[in-house]
Formats: structure tokens, C-alpha cells, sequence
């Protein structure tokens, strides 16, 4: 069974490889968006990112789902959907 806050921390990180040092803020929390004014992550790196998880948390995610409204996609955003993939 995975730990929560394990998980938030592995996903932390793959998120922060994947925006690079010049794009990662100082300090990522759950609140932190992955797109404009938190991660900057564009449509490839969020297209990484999915994959990525996928890869790690062993899930099947559904993009454009996830990606509806970018506005909202934060990383606690996705903590959610990677704990409770769709069916």
C-alpha cells in the first residue's frame, strides 16, 4: 500500500524533472498549478507528465478528462485522480 505522503513526494518529483530547474518555484505544494503561474508545464510536458505517471503509480489515467480545465490542474489535482484513476 502507498503512503499519501509518499506519493505527493514522488509526484513532486516527477513533475518538477519534467518543468526543469528554470520552470520548478522555489516551494511545490499540493496548491501549486501545473500550467501558468505555478509549474509551466505546456501540452507536451503534461503529455510527459501523464505518462510518467502512469509508469510510476502503475494507474491508466484519461487525459483529456484530466486536462478539461487546465485552470484547476494542480498538483493536488492530480494526487486525486492518480489515488482514484477512472474505471
Amino acid at each position: 500500500m502507498r503512503g499519501a505522503a509518499h506519493d505527493v513526494t514522488r509526484l513532486i518529483a516527477i513533475l518538477t524533472e519534467i518543468a526543469g530547474a528554470d520552470r520548478t518555484p522555489q516551494h511545490v505544494r499540493p496548491e501549486t498549478p501545473l500550467t501558468e503561474g505555478g509549474l509551466w508545464l505546456d501540452s507536451a510536458d503534461l503529455l510527459e507528465a501523464v505518462l510518467a505517471c502512469e509508469a510510476a503509480f502503475s494507474v491508466r489515467l484519461d487525459p483529456p478528462a484530466l486536462f478539461a480545465d487546465l485552470s484547476t490542474l494542480t498538483v493536488a489535482r492530480l494526487m486525486a485522480v492518480l489515488d482514484h484513476p477512472p474505471a
